[in-house]
């Protein structure tokens, strides 16, 4: 891809335009399903190691570990907040089985793919594209995850979160970030009436991901990629982190991080930040 139609992507994300950029993404799943039987139905960058043996294992395993977190509490409501094509919602209620799931995001393709593969499966997961919505029903959650959603942007999402969570209710998410923001993350979520009880940084395990991975992610983009994606490529292999790509690349250098943290719900006021500790960790959380 070049430069300028790399910028102007970055533009069209600037202009709050990713749902539509998305589309063509969740749209291309489910071609590549329908034409090559590949399931992609997630879509993440991954967590290393993991003894899930599947297609997309790591991406599972990164599910996996919002599992073990949700399985040390009382819960039986869970929302993720830009659910996608639904793969890591389908995977955790395999482990989950007596929790209710509910899934959103904004990108109506998304929405549609993930339709598309709790069909073939009869899962009973309920499916959202208005967080308005969900406030509209009096929908109220013991906890909420998200992946790789870059919400911690936004920081007035963790006001609807706040609201959506039941008293005591907890926020499991991951994402990366430059280094630099760390700090303001935390900040962001704290100051909306959250107490961080854990907040790892993940780096290695992600940056391992995507090294173990990355014949697959190759693979999509070299062989499976439907024709009106294929200009794409080279923007789509910076997308999914394969190796030598930018986003690799500021894995590999320390300029950017991965973070996985937890976080409860609390009565609105400000609480003592942690220190973030930068030496990474395949341990389980």
């Amino acid at each position: 891809m070049t430069t300028p139609t790399h910028y102007a992507i970055k533009i069209a994300k600037r202009f709050n335009l990713e749902p539509w950029l998305y589309s063509f993404i969740y749209r291309g799943f489910r071609n590549i399903h329908k034409k090559h039987g590949v399931n992609i139905s997630t879509n993440n960058y991954g967590y290393y190691p993991t003894e899930i043996e599947a297609y997309d294992k790591y991406q599972l395993q990164m599910y996996d570990e919002y599992t073990k977190l949700l399985q040390e509490e009382n819960i039986k409501q869970v929302l993720e907040i830009g659910s996608g094509a639904g793969g890591g919602l389908r995977h955790m209620q395999s482990r989950m089985p007596a929790v209710q799931f509910t899934g959103l995001d904004r990108c109506k393709e998304a929405i549609k793919t993930c339709k598309y593969f709790l069909d073939k499966q009869n899962n009973n997961i309920e499916l959202y594209h208005d967080i308005n919505e969900l406030h509209y029903y009096k929908k109220r959650f013991d906890a909420i995850i998200s992946v790789e959603t870059g919400i911690y942007k936004n920081s007035n999402i963790f006001k609807d979160l706040y609201k959506l969570l039941n008293n005591n209710g907890i926020i499991v998410y991951y994402d990366n970030t430059a280094v630099t923001k760390l700090n303001g993350v935390k900040e962001s979520v704290e100051r909306h009436g959250f107490k961080i009880e854990l907040f790892n940084d993940i780096t290695e395990n992600v940056y391992r991901a995507c090294e173990h991975d990355n014949f697959r992610r190759m693979e999509i983009t070299d062989k499976y990629l439907p024709k009106y994606l294929r200009p794409f490529n080279s923007e789509l292999q910076r997308y999914m982190c394969v190796i030598d790509s930018p986003r690799y690349i500021n894995f590999s250098n320390g300029k950017k991080k991965s973070f996985f943290l937890k976080a409860r719900k609390t009565k609105l006021s400000q609480t003592p930040l942690i220190n973030f500790n930068h030496k990474a960790t395949t341990q389980n959380f």
